[in-house]
């Protein structure tokens, strides 16, 4: 999806553009100028590389292509015969 959106040379830099932006909206305002592209690039391209990254990182680059997650909690029972 991010390619088809952003172009196969492009598609990095801009998630990190968007990822950037959405992390400043959401930090409290003295926090906001350590949060840079340049800070934030290696952070994202090591999630893609390893397929692993912290929670907050996954939702922020979730939001940042467009997609959200939605978490719903059940209950199991369990019925002994």
């Amino acid at each position: 999806m991010p390619i088809e959106r952003w172009g196969a040379e492009d598609w990095l830099k801009e998630i990190v553009r968007e990822y950037v932006r959405i992390e400043k909206e959401q930090a409290e305002s003295e926090d906001t100028e350590k949060i840079t592209p340049v800070n934030r690039r290696s952070q994202i391209l090591r999630a893609f590389e390893t397929g692993n990254c912290r929670l907050d990182t996954v939702m922020l680059l979730a939001e940042s292509v467009g997609c959200q997650f939605q978490l719903v909690c059940k209950e199991v029972q369990v019925v002994e015969f």
